[in-house]
């Protein structure tokens, strides 16, 4: 059974990080206006709603499920450390994100610049919460 403490714990330091960011990451992507080659039509207009909707969506597939599947492989397989938690964010990312994005990218007519900036956002926010997380795990 995972320890309730160090749950919450990799919840709450991998969260901040993710809010941080991500606040940082929209910041970026407005500034470079990366979704203005896209039809207005698509892009949803900011605002705290969206940006809500999609941090709890985030903490979910980035927090809270990589926290759960660390934590009980930690237990099972004689891996661990910061090492392990970035390796298996580049095996959860080359596995999942980058095949999805690339197949997207070859169905969907959309700017290269803003598939590589989301491919580049999605690495980072999980390289981060894996590292976080398998640092506490380490303490």
């Amino acid at each position: 059974m995972i320890p309730l403490e160090l749950l919450f714990t990799c919840l709450v330091a991998a969260g901040l990080y993710l809010l941080i960011v991500s606040l940082l990451l929209d910041l970026v992507e407005r500034r470079l206006r990366l979704t203005a080659a896209l039809p207005e039509h698509l892009v949803e207009k900011g605002g705290a709603t969206i940006t809500l909707a999609n941090f709890v969506l985030e903490l979910l597939f980035y927090v809270v499920i990589p926290t759960i599947i660390y934590s009980f492989f930690y237990y099972v397989f004689p891996f661990y450390g910061v090492r392990a938690g970035l390796a298996a964010a580049l095996f959860a990312f080359m596995l999942g994100a980058a095949p999805a994005v690339m197949g997207l990218s070859l169905r969907v007519k959309l700017p290269v610049p803003y598939l590589l900036y989301q491919l580049f956002a999605g690495l980072l926010k999980l390289l981060g919460s894996l590292a976080i997380i398998a640092y506490i795990h380490t303490l």
